[in-house]
């Protein structure tokens, strides 16, 4: 026979008081007969108390004395962002501090557009008095204390101008405008040029994928695609509404999404532009701004009707809706570079931080509470279609303007479903039936 020598210790024998007693457990289900009730209720909990303790909102920017216009934060520098107004004035932030780094006369007129270089040693800003404006970021930071700091470009556009966008891989940026010009470091005038129509383009932005590809909203509601390479448009679609905003999806560049007049967004995917392959609803007003996570998988929304919303890439409409009882229009809104924070500029002169995750703990988290949350996520996601548990998850106070509004408008599309049942059911033999609502946000494909 083989002898062991073991060492058995009660609980009161333990070498401090902090040490956890060991429980043994019985993993046979029949053992436990309420294992399942008690999940539940455990469940119900976890989703109750985090409803009571969401507090998206972290802190607010103060400084500007007009309304914010543009903001970017930095890809590189966690800790960094960069805003325009309407007065022609750019402010840098330190945003764990919440307070000003720098601050620029740059512009005569309005700010249309700043943005950061894939590296953040760069940072080129757009304005109304038809300049742009190229800084070298550290060393403005060096010279804080200087509000009149001379840029290191200055190029000055013959049309005017709308925002501005920094190349992911090259020394050159894109400006909207009367015409889209890509402009290079060294070149006093744009390198290339691109006009398809007679309207202006609103907004540009640079393919995270491919340095050669820019995509732009212009104000005759059209979508268009820019092809550096055959210094030409390569597509146009146009659309029932004018688009304000659009985001590249930087995990998959293939697509984009567009902010519409019509409070809705739309995804499309380059390859077959003809159709969006999503509508994201949920505004009540027209969508001004939308900015991509750096994962990917969540997208946010700063809308006319002064409230923020984030969107699952793939889902059609907003987990997550915030608002504020003096916020005013949301002009531009930005993820933080580790996808944990959200920041929206408004007309009130504000620049807003929100959490992502509304009841997700700010600091220094422990191992064991770690492990409590990821218990408590798992039961929510295994409850998540429990009738009860999906009401509470669900809920979203809103204020009563915004209450009212989506009131009307589930009336008025309960009243145009209802007319249509009746053209149907009354003329057979001369009722069409309606195009797939995909199809009805197209107005025409130009190839």
């Amino acid at each position: 026979m083989v002898k062991f020598n073991t060492i058995c210790r009660s609980g009161q024998e333990r070498s401090t008081n902090a040490d956890i007693t060991k429980v043994y457990r019985n993993p046979n289900p029949k053992v436990h007969p309420l294992a399942h009730a008690r999940e539940y209720q455990r469940a119900l909990v976890a989703t109750k108390v985090e409803k009571i303790y969401a507090q998206p909102f972290l802190g607010a920017l103060n400084g500007h004395s007009d309304g914010v216009s543009c903001i970017e934060a930095c890809r590189f520098n966690l800790s960094k962002l960069v805003s325009g107004s309407y007065d022609g004035e750019i402010r840098i932030w330190d945003i764990p501090s919440r307070r000003t780094l720098i601050q620029l006369n740059a512009h005569q007129q309005m700010v249309k557009g700043v943005s950061f270089s894939r590296d953040g040693m760069r940072i080129v800003s757009s304005g109304e008095d038809k300049t742009i404006n190229l800084y070298d970021f550290p060393q403005l930071l060096e010279q804080s204390n200087n509000t009149f700091q001379d840029p290191l470009m200055r190029y000055l556009s013959k049309g005017t101008l709308g925002n501005v966008d920094h190349n992911y891989q090259l020394s050159q940026f894109a400006t909207a405008g009367q015409v889209v010009q890509v402009w290079d470091y060294e070149r006093p005038k744009p390198i290339m040029k691109f006009q398809w129509g007679v309207d202006s383009v609103s907004c540009v932005k640079y393919s995270p994928a491919d340095s050669n590809l820019i995509c732009g909203t212009s104000m005759d509601r059209c979508v268009i695609l820019y092809d550096v390479r055959a210094e030409s448009a390569i597509h146009k679609v146009a659309m029932l509404n004018k688009s304000q905003c659009l985001a590249w999806n930087p995990i998959e560049p293939l697509n984009i999404v567009i902010g519409n007049d019509d409070s809705n967004c739309y995804t499309y995917d380059i390859r077959k532009i003809e159709l969006p392959t999503m509508i994201h609803k949920d505004h009540i007003s027209a969508v001004m701004s939308v900015a991509f996570s750096s994962s990917g998988r969540e997208f946010v929304s700063g809308s006319f009707d002064r409230t923020i919303r984030i969107f699952p890439f793939n889902k059609g409409f907003s987990r997550e809706v915030y608002h504020g009882q003096r916020m005013q229009q949301v002009n531009s809104v930005s993820f933080s570079a580790d996808a944990q924070f959200v920041y929206s500029g408004s007309n009130d002169m504000n620049i807003r931080i929100w959490k992502v995750n509304a009841s997700q703990k700010v600091g220094i988290i422990n191992q064991r509470e770690t492990n409590a949350t990821n218990y408590r996520q798992a039961l929510k996601e295994k409850f998540k279609y429990n009738p009860e548990i999906k009401r509470i998850a669900k809920h979203r106070h809103l204020p009563k303007y915004l209450m009212n509004k989506k009131k009307q408008r589930q009336e008025m599309k309960e009243s145009k479903n209802r007319k249509q049942r009746n053209a149907e059911l009354n003329n057979p033999g001369q009722y069409e039936a309606p195009k797939p609502e995909k199809q009805q946000r197209i107005e025409q494909f130009i190839q």
